[in-house]
């Protein structure tokens, strides 16, 4: 993941630029005091860029779902036994729940209006199997 912000990040230099500049505000060009938790919930900018290349290279491309007994799921009846494959890949690019899905917008995620629609961004899975990891995940 990290070359795939690498590559965002110096093919787009305004995104670079506004990246270095919350850095910058955030660090006071102290450049060796250690990170705090505040500056992790300050580096908001950050976070976007993360979960917008998140969202366009999921770390997992699907996830697999398995019932073991009848239920219904979209309105059908499915019988018990059957696997449930979810593109995650096609789910984060899917024009009926983002904007221009096929661009690189951090900005998306600066708007404090902004919520994705249900299930529509699963970057550490969803519901009872969301990843109990995930804040460590994005602080690493």
């Amino acid at each position: 993941m990290l070359s795939f912000i690498i590559y965002y990040i110096a093919h787009h230099p305004i995104v670079k630029m506004k990246m270095l500049e919350e850095i910058d505000n955030i660090f006071q060009g102290d450049t060796i005091r250690p990170i705090t938790k505040d500056d992790f919930y300050n580096l908001k900018y950050c976070e976007a860029i993360v979960k917008e290349v998140a969202r366009i290279f999921p770390i997992m491309y699907s996830n697999i779902r398995y019932i073991d007994e009848p239920k219904e799921i979209a309105g059908y009846q499915w019988p018990a036994g059957i696997t449930f494959l979810a593109n995650i890949k096609a789910i984060h690019n899917k024009d009926d729940y983002w904007e221009e899905p096929n661009k690189f917008n951090p900005d998306r995620w600066m708007d404090e209006n902004f919520e994705p629609k249900k299930d529509s961004f699963i970057m550490f899975g969803t519901g009872l199997r969301l990843c109990p990891g995930r804040k460590l995940a994005m602080i690493e």
